[in-house]
C-alpha cells in the first residue's frame, strides 16, 4: 500500500483523494460550522492517509486477531477524543479534563443542530472505517473502475444536496476527482499488465509520472475549457461575432429570394388564373332543385388546361431529375467513403477474445446464484459470527482465483477446488501451505458445515495478504526461497 513501490503508493493515494472527494460534501453538510471547503478536504485526507498509514503498520507488525481489532478500535477512540479536545475545545487548559463532561453534555442536544463534537467523531469513524476496506482492497483495474464509478454517484448526490442545503458549490472537487481517477485507472491498468505477464513491472519512473500527470491534466483542462465555453451565454457570445457576416449576407440572401420569387411567378399566375377561372365559372353554381348536368356534357380538364403548360411540366420534370440525380451522387460518395474507412479499420483491428455476449441474463443469473449461496450458508451456519467468518472465507477464495486468473491461471466452472490447488500452486509458485489452508477452508463453508474459528480466519487473511503480496511484487514464500 503506502509503504510498498511507488505505483503502488500512488494508487492508494489517488484512491484516497478520490474517497475524500466524496465524503467531504456530505460532511460539511452536518457539520456546523463548516470550515472552508478546501481546508475539510486537505483536513479529511490528511485523518484518511493518516489512518491507512497505521493500519498498514499494525498489519506489518504481525499483530494477530483480536488483539489487532482491539488496538484499532483503541485507536479510533483516542484519535476520536483528540481531535474533539483540539478543535471544539481548544481554549480549555492543558490540564483542564473538564471538557470531557462538558463534551458529553453538548453531544445531547441536538437544538442548534448536529454537535459539531458528533459531527467530527462521525468524521473520524467514517475515515476509520475506509481505511480498514483500503487494508484489504484489491487494486485491480476492475475494482479501480467501479470504485470510480461509484464514487462519481456518490459526489454528484453530495454536491447537488450541499448546493440545496447549504448554497455552495463544490464544483472544484469535480474537477480533480476525474483527474485523480484518470490517473488511478491507467496506474491499475498498467498493473494488470504487469500482472498477465507475469512480471511485478519496474518501479514507475518521474518520468512516466509526468507523462501521466500531464495527460490526465489536458483531459480534464479541455474538458474544463468546452464546459466554460459551452453555455447559454458563450453561445450567444459566440454567434454575436459573425454579426458583420450576416449584415453582409443578409443583402445577398433577400437579391436570391427574390429571383426565386420571379422564377416562379408563371406559375403562381398561372394557379391564381386558373383559381380565378374556377371561381367565375357558372357551371359550378347548380340552380337549386335542378339536377345536375351529366359529366359527359362538361369539357374535360385537360381541355381547359393553355398550350404553354405542357412545357413548363417538362422543365420542373427537369429540374426534379438533376436534384434526384444529385443527391443519388452524394449519396453514392459518402456509402463509398464508409466503405473505405471501414476497410481502414478492419486492417488496424485488434485480435479479441470471443465471448458470449448477454443482455442482462448473466447479471440476473450471477445475482440468483449469490442469493441461492447466501441462503444455504445462513441455513447451515445461522445468523452471527459463523455466518461473518464464511462470507469472509468465499471472498477471500474468489480474491485468490481473481490474481490466478490474471496470472493466466483462470478456474474452470467445473472444476473441484482440490483439483484447482494444483493450478494455484503453479500460478503462485512458493505458497503452497498458504493455498492450501485457503483451499480447504473454502472446502469447508462452501460445501459442508463447519464453521471458522476466528483464529483461522485470522490466519487465512495473512495467508491471503501474503499471496497477494507476493503476486504484486513477484516474490516466492519464504520457505521456496530458502
Amino acid at each position: 500500500m503506502l509503504l510498498t513501490n511507488r505505483r503502488i503508493a500512488l494508487l492508494y493515494l489517488c484512491l484516497a483523494s478520490m474517497e475524500v472527494a466524496w465524503i467531504t460534501p456530505f460532511w460539511l453538510i452536518i457539520y456546523a460550522p463548516a470550515p472552508p471547503r478546501w481546508v475539510a478536504y486537505g483536513s479529511l485526507l490528511v485523518g484518511l492517509l493518516a489512518w491507512t498509514l497505521i493500519l498498514e503498520l499494525l498489519s506489518r507488525a504481525g499483530i494477530k486477531s483480536p488483539a489487532y481489532d482491539l488496538t484499532a478500535l483503541a485507536l479510533m477512540a483516542v484519535t476520536s477524543l483528540m481531535v474533539v479536545r483540539i478543535v471544539v475545545y481548544g481554549a480549555a487548559p492543558l490540564g483542564d479534563f473538564g471538557w470531557l463532561r462538558r463534551m458529553m453534555g453538548d453531544i445531547f442536544h441536538f437544538s442548534g443542530g448536529i454537535p459539531p463534537a458528533l459531527g467530527l467523531i462521525a468524521a473520524n469513524l467514517v475515515l476509520w472505517q475506509r481505511a480498514t476496506a483500503a487494508t484489504s482492497r484489491d487494486p485491480s483495474f476492475f475494482n479501480v473502475g467501479v470504485s470510480f464509478r461509484l464514487g462519481m454517484l456518490l459526489l454528484i448526490a453530495g454536491a447537488a444536496l450541499l448546493s440545496f442545503l447549504r448554497g455552495q458549490s463544490v464544483i472544484g472537487f469535480l474537477w480533480l476527482y476525474f483527474a485523480l481517477g484518470l490517473i488511478a485507472v491507467a496506474i491499475a491498468r498498467v498493473s494488470e499488465k504487469a500482472s498477465e505477464a507475469q512480471s511485478a513491472g519496474v518501479v514507475l519512473p518521474m518520468s512516466r509520472f509526468a507523462q501521466l500527470l500531464l495527460a490526465a491534466c489536458v483531459t480534464v483542462g479541455g474538458a474544463w475549457l468546452v464546459a466554460a465555453v459551452y453555455t447559454p451565454v458563450g453561445i450567444r457570445r459566440f454567434l454575436h461575432l459573425f454579426d458583420p457576416l450576416w449584415r453582409l449576407a443578409q443583402p445577398l440572401i433577400f437579391a436570391l429570394l427574390l429571383v426565386i420569387a420571379r422564377l416562379l411567378n408563371p406559375l403562381f399566375l398561372w394557379l391564381e388564373a386558373q383559381l380565378s377561372g374556377l371561381l367565375r365559372d357558372p357551371t359550378l353554381r347548380l340552380p337549386e332543385g335542378a339536377p345536375a348536368a351529366p359529366v359527359a356534357t362538361q369539357p374535360g380538364f385537360f381541355e381547359k388546361l393553355p398550350t404553354w403548360l405542357p412545357n413548363l411540366l417538362v422543365d420542373v420534370l427537369v429540374v426534379v431529375g438533376l436534384i434526384v440525380a444529385g443527391l443519388a451522387l452524394v449519396g453514392f460518395l459518402l456509402l463509398y467513403l464508409e466503405r473505405v474507412r471501414k476497410g481502414a479499420l478492419a486492417d488496424e483491428a485488434e485480435e479479441e477474445g470471443s465471448e458470449r455476449i448477454t443482455v442482462g441474463g448473466g447479471i440476473l443469473a450471477r445475482a440468483l446464484h449469490a442469493l441461492r449461496n447466501s441462503a444455504g450458508l445462513i441455513q447451515r451456519f445461522g445468523l452471527g459470527r459463523r455466518l461473518l467468518a464464511a462470507i469472509s472465507v468465499q471472498n477471500i477464495y474468489a480474491n485468490v482465483c481473481r490474481l490466478a486468473r490474471g496470472r493466466g491461471y483462470p478456474r474452470p466452472p467445473a472444476q473441484p477446488p482440490d483439483d484447482y490447488l494444483a493450478v494455484l500452486v503453479r500460478a503462485f509458485g512458493g505458497f503452497e501451505d498458504q493455498l492450501g489452508r485457503i483451499t480447504a477452508a473454502y472446502m469447508r463453508v462452501h460445501y459442508g458445515d463447519h464453521p471458522v474459528t476466528l483464529a483461522e480466519l485470522a490466519q487465512l487473511r495473512e495467508d491471503y495478504r501474503a499471496v497477494r503480496d507476493g503476486a504484486s511484487h513477484g516474490e516466492a514464500a519464504p520457505s521456496a526461497q530458502q
